[in-house]
């Protein structure tokens, strides 16, 4: 900013003062107009957005909703093996081979269809010679598992608990199952997710009303909604997961569903 030095005499002392020109002082002047304007409007703006983005009121709950459904499918498995020497394992292999027809013969008798049946390759596992004291001695191989696995499912559902309750008549022929399971599914679950989660988000508006009522406030709009897992349990079981939950051991089942929602809370 421009000045001028003019010399002054005080008391017989002279000094000097600086004196800013017209047009100067007019410029400085002005430019603390716009800068003062320029704050005032951007605090304006800030309040404007601050005012706009307030976090509105809201209740966060969760809802839930369970319904007992029957399975409509049922599947059976059982896995037979034979074991064989270093010397008889061409024989082992073809009894495995009969002992399979002779179980899709069982099968079929009790009213499935062979198309449902399915027979997993055979497998052959090496057995190895664990040593006298039973902890490895040796990588020696002194026979083979010749292991045979077997599938059935079925919607009637009363024709796969009927072979596995007469499974001893595979006995009674020396086929002997290592195992054997029966598994109850219920395959209409994606018909019946839409409705679980609608009436978990219906109890979830009805546990925020309960808690509102009374408060001088009253719950409005739905502001956001977030789904759980879905839990398939045996009746009265409490062993729900995180990543949800499919018991198969059940022919009656519990289905239950969550949503977790929050709701605008209105004065």
């Amino acid at each position: 900013m421009k000045q001028e030095t003019v010399p002054k005499s005080r008391n017989g002392f002279w000094y000097t003062e600086n004196i800013y020109t017209m047009q100067e002082n007019k410029k400085f002047v002005w430019a603390s107009v716009i800068i003062g304007g320029a704050l005032i409007v951007g605090l304006g703006i800030l309040g404007y957005f601050i005012a706009s983005n307030r976090t509105t009121n809201t209740i966060s709950v969760t809802g839930s909703a369970k319904v007992r459904v029957t399975s409509d499918l049922a599947k059976w498995s059982a896995n037979f093996t034979l074991r064989a020497n270093l010397t008889n394992l061409k024989e082992t292999l073809e009894k495995a081979s009969a002992n399979t027809e002779k179980i899709r013969q069982f099968i079929v008798a009790r009213g499935i269809d062979a198309n449902l049946i399915t027979f997993l390759p055979i497998q052959t596992d090496p057995v190895y010679d664990m040593g006298k004291n039973g902890y490895g001695g040796s990588q020696d191989v002194i026979g083979y598992n010749v292991r045979q696995e077997v599938r059935v499912e079925n919607s009637d559902i009363a024709k796969i608990e009927d072979l596995a309750t007469n499974a001893k008549s595979l006995v009674d022929q020396g086929i002997v199952p290592e195992y054997q399971r029966t598994e109850y599914l219920y395959t209409k679950l994606a018909e019946l997710r839409p409705k679980l989660f609608a009436d978990a988000t219906k109890d979830a508006l009805t546990r925020a009303q309960a808690i509102a009522e009374g408060t001088g406030v009253h719950v409005g709009a739905l502001r956001t909604a977030k789904t759980g897992v879905i839990q398939i349990l045996a009746p009265n079981s409490m062993d729900i997961a995180d990543y949800g939950a499919y018991d198969l051991s059940t022919k009656e089942k519990e289905t239950s569903a969550t949503v977790t929602v929050s709701f605008e809370l209105i004065p």
